[in-house]
């Protein structure tokens, strides 16, 4: 209980954890927003070769 008292009494551990936790926030964004725009671009090139099969 003594522990747990003085962990939320120190406020210089809490800062670690919100850069680790602000940080995995951003990194989840990018990494979403990156696999979204992989996608469509996939999806685009894929018509375009489909289109281009068609010219023949």
């Amino acid at each position: 209980m003594r522990w747990s008292r003085r962990f939320t009494a120190e406020h210089d551990g809490l800062a670690t954890i919100e850069y680790v936790i602000g940080a995995a926030v951003i990194l989840g964004t990018l990494v979403i927003g990156v696999s979204a725009w992989n996608n469509g671009l996939v999806t685009r090139l894929q018509a375009l070769v489909t289109q281009l099969q068609t010219v023949r």
